[in-house]
């Protein structure tokens, strides 16, 4: 297994104190040079974990002043990496409404992109994802009912399907694939996230698999458009 590179842990290390609120908004950061020395790295070390973090609208760089924690704005979805639906939000107060959750044959798309054989059952979840109280997403999941029956009716662990499989099955998602669009809200949609039907969802399909290839989970998700989404792109 390839070393995580040292920027990224100094990356998830302020990401982690700053979710916590351990760095709040408005705090100042050490210096480059002080953090370079705390991390046992070069300041470009340092600066590539700081630009990755500014990016996201999370610190915001002062000149000759420093570098502070940004006050909170808008609640961005981050497609940088793959990750529960709270680290992607990068938010703790993640709730969840879980409207369906239990086995059923699933629709041909589904036994398609997971690999399913007919009649083969598959583990539905559709839930509501809710920030600080507000309608964010409704995300439905399908997974081959093989690999873990039991998610068909036990309660996720913290609420997170991801960290579910990992902890109960020590099954890590690797990698994914998904394509992006706009669509209209469904009466049902629109009814779930307070919206007027017809409104404009963010349309997320996605389908995660493990370091073998076979894929697990075939997802799609209608987020509200007050949740943009978030990449960062590099060369």
């Amino acid at each position: 297994m390839s070393p995580v590179p040292m920027y990224e842990v100094i990356y998830g290390d302020l990401l982690s104190q700053i979710k916590s609120g351990a760095l709040a908004p408005g705090d100042r950061l050490s210096s480059e040079p002080a953090l370079a020395s705390q991390y046992g790295v070069s300041r470009m070390t340092v600066r590539q974990a700081l630009d990755q973090l500014e990016s996201e609208h999370l610190l915001v760089r002062r000149r000759g002043s420093g570098t502070y924690v940004a006050e909170p704005s808008a609640t961005y979805r981050r497609m940088n990496r793959l990750g529960s639906f709270g680290e992607e939000m990068g938010v703790s107060e993640v709730t969840t409404d879980t409207k369906f959750q239990g086995s059923v044959v699933p629709p041909d798309e589904v036994r398609g992109k997971l690999g399913l054989k007919p009649r083969q059952k598959a583990v539905r979840l559709l839930r509501v994802r809710l920030v600080s109280g507000t309608p964010a997403a409704v995300q439905e999941s399908w997974l081959p009912y093989s690999l873990a029956p039991q998610l068909a009716r036990e309660e996720l662990i913290g609420g997170s399907l991801y960290g579910t499989l990992l902890e109960r099955w020590g099954v890590k998602l690797k990698w994914a694939e998904q394509t992006i669009s706009a669509v209209a809200a469904t009466g049902e949609h629109a009814g779930w996230l307070g919206v007027e039907q017809g409104s404009p969802l963010i349309s997320i399909t996605r389908v995660a698999f493990v370091d073998d290839g076979t894929p697990i989970e075939l997802a799609h998700s209608w987020t509200r458009p007050e949740f943009p989404l978030f990449a960062r792109l590099e060369t």
